[in-house]
């Protein structure tokens, strides 16, 4: 079985350096490294895994129109496939609306946007000269000067049903956010056919990846309390309100981004019950999560990516979780 790693930024680039050899020599693989605004930088995170590893394939994740032009996203991509060929992918999403407000970035028309930077991304890392009159990106003739000696896979990240849709028909694959629960992915994926269907092709040819969020501990009580803030972070989005839901607990959205705002982490975690820990994450014993994750899969995840939390001991469990797999 394929099994991913995923970085969240949120500890230092040596640690993940570390996790990411270990994944290397487990096997794993792919690592790939989220772009979460204010924290490590995913793209000079992924270029230096590549940089430290041999086999595994790196890629960063989303690479996002309102942070990065598309030309600006191919250069990086063929740049880092020119340091080791074949072993990275891309991934293109919208980003964090929450954290694009917070620098002053407006996340408008995400449909049309996702749909334009796909196809120009593509053109560029095909080699092509581009002439694009879109509603949202102008492209006057640019052409990269060097490209990949073979096709790079493009995913797209997407969480509610329009992108999802989207996601489906354009992508090479779809990335799923960490934080959703088995019966939220089964109904994602659903989407995803759906919109696979619309363009004519069938859904084994859209590959589904999910982030996990996983804490290994032999103490299943450490473990639960050490996915609690990376849940707290990210449910703090209203758009994950309905996968809460589907989850079965609750979260008090509002007060829980006000935590976040502040950088309160003990406060935000309070938000956060046991109850949706477990429907969330696979979090617990190295039993309980190797049982846990079946659930995940039998979701419709083909590749399943696992986001360790925790103490940098309790990371090394996760790495050694999927070695066992």
């Amino acid at each position: 079985m394929r099994a991913g790693l995923c970085f969240d930024g949120f500890y230092s680039i040596n640690e993940m350096v570390e996790l990411a050899r270990l994944a290397d020599e487990a096997g794993m693989h792919s690592i790939w490294m989220s772009d979460h605004l204010c924290f490590r930088d995913s793209l000079t995170s992924a270029a230096v895994f590549l940089a430290t590893t041999k086999r595994i394939t790196v890629v960063p994740a989303p690479l996002s129109p309102y942070s990065r032009h598309p030309m600006v996203s191919a250069m990086a991509i063929c740049t880092m496939d020119e340091l080791a060929p074949g072993r990275v992918w891309a991934t293109a999403g919208t980003g964090n609306a929450t954290a694009l407000a917070e620098i002053g970035v407006t996340a408008t028309r995400p449909l049309k946007t996702m749909r334009e930077y796909m196809e120009i991304l593509r053109s560029l890392l095909r080699g092509e000269t581009v002439r694009f009159q879109g509603e949202i990106f102008k492209i006057n003739g640019a052409k990269m000067g060097f490209t990949p000696a073979a096709g790079i896979p493009i995913y797209m990240t997407a969480v509610k049903a329009h992108m999802l849709r989207l996601a489906g028909e354009i992508g090479d694959g779809v990335l799923l956010s960490a934080g959703c629960a088995p019966e939220y992915i089964a109904q994602c994926v659903a989407e995803v056919k759906s919109g696979a269907e619309r363009a004519g092709k069938p859904l084994k040819r859209r590959d589904v990846a999910g982030f996990i969020t996983t804490s290994v501990s032999s103490n299943a009580r450490e473990a639960i309390d050490a996915s609690k803030s990376f849940l707290a972070y990210i449910f703090r989005n209203k758009h994950h309100a309905e996968n809460i839901r589907m989850g079965g607990g609750r979260v008090d959205q509002e007060r829980l981004a006000a935590a976040i705002a502040n950088r309160d982490w003990e406060g935000a975690k309070k938000f956060i019950s046991d109850e949706v820990v477990y429907a969330h994450s696979i979090s617990g014993t190295p039993a309980e999560c190797r049982k846990r994750l079946d659930e995940f899969i039998d979701g419709g995840l083909d590749l399943p990516v696992l986001l360790p939390m925790g103490t940098q001991e309790m990371r090394r469990g996760v790495v050694e979780l999927a070695r066992r797999l």
